[in-house]
C-alpha cells in the first residue's frame, strides 16, 4: 500500500497526544505538578510529521506541475483560519491588560502584532527577548513551518535523498552546537532564539521527508498501533531531562516514533480515537495559548485560592477545550477553508485543499 494512498491514523494519534501535552506544558499555573516538563519537544515531532505527510500528499502533485504559489496558497488556507482566531483572542486579552495598565503592551504594538500575524508574518521586535508572535507565542512554529514549506516547494525537484541527508546531517550538528550554547533545544519562540528554531524545523522536516521516502508501503494493523503514542507520552513527560536528553529525543527518538507510526495502523475503534485526535490537534495547538490566558485570569479572580481548587478549575477548562476545538474544526475552520479555497484556488487545485493532516 503506497504512503500517498493512505490516511495515516497513527500519525494523527501522535499529533493529538503531542498537542494535549503541549497544552499542559503551557499551563503550569493550572496543572501544577501534572505539567509534562519536556513537552516543548512536541514541536520537533510536529515538524517531522509535517515533512513526512507533505511529502506523501504532494510529491506527485509537485512532480505534475503544482506551482510553489499554488502550494503555498493551499498551506496558508490550511493554517490561517484557526491562527487568525487565536490572534483575535490574544488581542482581546492584550487590550484588557492595556486597559488595566498591566504589562508593557501599547496600542501600536498590539495593532502591529495583529497585522503581521494575520499576514502569517513574524512581528518585529526591538530586543531578542521579544516574542516572534506576541499575540500567540506558540505561533512561531507555524511561521517557521510555512517558511520551510516554501523552501520545500521551491526546491523540491532538487531535493534528492543525498542532498536531504546532507541537510539533515548539517542541521543536526548545528542544532547540537546551538543547543549546547542555549542550554537546551527549546528555541524559536523569541527573536533571540529564532535561529535555533529555524535549525529545529530544518532538521526535523527534512528528516520527515526522508522517512517517508524510505517507507516501503508495508503496514501492520491492530493493537500494536498504540505503541508509538504510548512511547511518546513518557518522552514528553520527562522531568527536564537536560541537554543530552533533548538532543537524543529530537534527533533520534521522535523520528523513530514517526517511522514506527507509518508502519502501524489501528483497528476501527482505536482508529476513530486517533482520527479525532488528529482533527482537534491543530485547533488545540493554535488556540490554547491565548485562551488559557483568559482562563488563568478568570480562575485567579473567581476561584478559591487553594491549590486543589485552582488545579481542578484549570483541568476542567483544559478538558472543555477539547470538544470546543472539535466544534470549531467542524463549524468554523472547515467552512472557512472551503470558502477561501473557492475564492483563491483554481478549480483543479480545490480538490487537493488539505484536510486536518499536516502540522499543527
Amino acid at each position: 500500500m503506497r504512503g500517498d494512498k493512505r490516511v495515516f491514523l497513527t500519525l494523527d494519534g501522535l499529533r493529538g497526544i503531542a498537542a494535549i501535552m503541549i497544552v499542559l506544558f503551557h499551563s503550569p499555573a493550572l496543572v501544577g505538578h501534572l505539567r509534562p516538563q519536556s513537552a516543548y519537544l512536541s514541536v520537533d515531532l510536529f515538524f517531522a510529521l509535517s515533512g513526512c505527510v507533505l511529502e506523501a500528499s504532494y510529491r506527485d502533485r509537485l512532480a505534475a506541475g503544482l506551482s510553489t504559489r499554488e502550494f503555498m496558497l493551499i498551506r496558508c488556507i490550511r493554517l490561517w483560519p484557526m491562527f487568525a482566531l487565536s490572534l483575535l483572542v490574544g488581542m482581546a486579552f492584550a487590550l484588557i491588560r492595556l486597559e488595566h495598565g498591566i504589562g508593557g503592551e501599547t496600542a501600536w504594538g498590539i495593532a502591529t502584532a495583529l497585522f503581521t500575524g494575520l499576514a502569517l508574518l513574524p512581528t518585529p521586535a526591538m530586543t531578542g527577548k521579544g516574542w516572534v508572535v506576541p499575540l500567540n507565542a506558540a505561533g512561531w512554529s507555524l511561521i517557521l513551518e510555512l517558511a520551510i514549506n516554501f523552501l520545500y516547494a521551491l526546491f523540491w525537484r532538487h531535493l534528492t535523498n543525498r542532498l536531504l541527508s546532507i541537510i539533515v546531517a548539517v542541521a543536526g550538528i548545528t542544532l547540537m552546537v546551538m543547543s549546547t550554547r542555549h542550554g537546551g533545544i527549546d528555541m524559536g519562540s523569541t527573536w533571540g532564539s529564532i535561529a535555533g528554531g529555524l535549525v529545529r524545523v530544518t532538521y526535523s522536516f527534512a528528516l520527515g521527508v526522508l522517512i517517508l521516502r524510505a517507507y516501503d508501503g508495508r503496514v501492520w494493523t491492530g493493537w500494536m498501533s498504540a505503541i508509538p503514542p504510548l512511547m511518546l507520552i513518557p518522552i514528553l513527560a520527562m522531568n527536564r531531562g537536560g541537554l543530552w536528553f533533548d538532543l537524543v529525543a529530537a534527533l533520534v527518538l521522535l523520528p523513530m516514533i514517526v517511522w514506527a507510526g507509518l508502519r502501524l495502523e489501528p483497528g476501527p475503534w482505536l482508529g476513530r480515537v486517533f482520527r479525532w485526535g488528529g482533527l482537534v490537534s491543530y485547533a488545540l495547538y493554535a488556540l490554547h495559548g491565548p485562551v488559557l490566558k483568559f482562563v488563568r485570569m478568570e480562575v485567579v479572580l473567581h476561584v478559591e485560592h487553594s491549590r486543589i481548587a485552582f488545579m481542578t478549575a484549570g483541568l476542567i477548562a483544559i478538558a472543555a477545550l477539547l470538544p470546543i476545538c472539535a466544534l470549531l474544526d467542524r463549524w468554523v475552520d472547515a467552512p472557512l477553508r472551503r470558502r477561501l479555497s473557492a475564492a483563491l484556488l483554481r478549480p483543479r487545485d480545490r480538490r487537493i485543499a488539505e484536510p486536518a493532516m499536516s502540522l499543527p
